[in-house]
């Protein structure tokens, strides 16, 4: 492995998509991966989805491709994280993998998320921040949305387009620093909020990379309490978020502030609202960003809108894909459902 701090000397990488159940988020995630990192080392994890047809599919890429190793998991324990399942056991199992193989760096995507670029430069330019401060271990390599970015009080900046997310000293995606991770013992817990509160206070800092590389599909499918909510995007392109072209990918390494990922993430061959959402609606989550949104901008800037600009002009958006699929409705009913669900099983447990 490299010395620590030094950004001369040669490194490898490893790149690990991890998820459960989204065939299609799936297999988007590793092959924009297969074509954005050249020579890089891939791991795909599938984390117990049992779909026949996806393990087909990602065995046949790993026949294909020499430089992809899959791994299957058979367990997927949702007893101590309804969210997640045991997400973080499969990422434990991939870091144990990536230091028995010798890696320097881990790169970790979950398979609802796409590559949009990557080049020399992005590694070029986090192992001069690993260099430069010796509390990072993990580096955010997410565009971030318009809402984080804006709203919310997250990001601290030390100097001009390069900020930590306050509170956390590990996150579960990004560039992950092998040496440090093995030096300091680290592994991640049942919880995001758990593994972040703890390495904060221990005083590790997560930074958000000043190039960042990949974005979330907005509006996703989700499973949570191991049942999927909602329904994926299907292919109508080669990926569901256009890859950023030699000019967009100048323009973020020349840009003075973070991109959001509004303006880089662009729906290929489907729309979906802006500003965009990561997560389901079960919460008012959405409302409270929207009513702040409106409060900053005015009614008439903040009100979500249909992207267009992956559509072919003159498109109809009744004849594509949409998320959300019926416009605002699911965002007003879908938290005023939930609660009231997690109200009546509260009262019939009571009696």
């Amino acid at each position: 492995m490299q010395d620590d701090g030094a950004v001369d000397v040669p490194y490898r990488v490893l790149h690990a998509i991890v998820g459960h159940q989204f065939p299609v988020y799936f297999i988007n995630a590793v092959k924009s991966v297969l074509l954005m990192t050249g020579n890089d080392d891939i791991i795909v994890v599938d984390n117990a989805s049992n779909l026949p047809r996806l393990t087909l599919e990602l065995q046949s890429i790993a026949d294909k491709e020499l430089r992809v190793h899959l791994l299957l998991r058979e367990t997927n324990d949702i007893s101590r994280n309804s969210k997640v399942g045991g997400l973080y056991d499969a990422y434990n199992e991939v870091v144990s993998y990536a230091l028995r193989q010798g890696y320097d760096y881990l790169h970790i995507m979950q398979n609802d998320m796409q590559m949009l670029w990557w080049d020399e430069s992005v590694m070029r330019r986090a192992r001069e921040i690993y260099a430069e401060y010796p509390q990072c271990v993990n580096i955010s390599m997410l565009v971030l949305p318009f809402y984080t970015l804006t709203l919310d009080d997250n990001l601290e900046y030390i100097k001009p387009k390069l900020a930590f997310l306050r509170d956390y000293g590990l996150t579960d995606t990004g560039l992950y620093d092998l040496e440090r991770w093995r030096r300091l013992d680290m592994r991640f817990l049942d919880s995001e909020t758990a593994h972040a509160k703890k390495y904060f206070s221990q005083g590790l800092r997560v930074f958000c990379h000043p190039l960042p590389t990949v974005g979330f599909i907005p509006w996703p499918a989700v499973v949570r309490g191991g049942r999927v909510k909602g329904r994926e995007i299907q292919f109508l392109q080669r990926f569901l978020l256009r890859p950023l072209t030699p000019s967009e990918i100048s323009h973020v390494k020349e840009a003075i502030e973070l991109p959001c990922l509004e303006s880089l993430g662009i729906p290929w061959g489907w729309t979906c609202l802006m500003p965009y959402w990561g997560t389901d609606l079960r919460k008012i989550d959405y409302w409270v960003y929207l009513y702040r949104d409106i409060r900053r901008r005015g009614l008439r800037a903040a009100w979500p809108r249909w992207e267009r600009r992956g559509l072919a002009t003159g498109t109809s958006l009744r004849r594509v894909q949409r998320r959300p699929r019926f416009w605002l409705l699911p965002i007003v009913f879908q938290p005023i459902w939930y609660s009231a669900r997690r109200a009546l099983m509260s009262r019939f447990a009571a009696r």
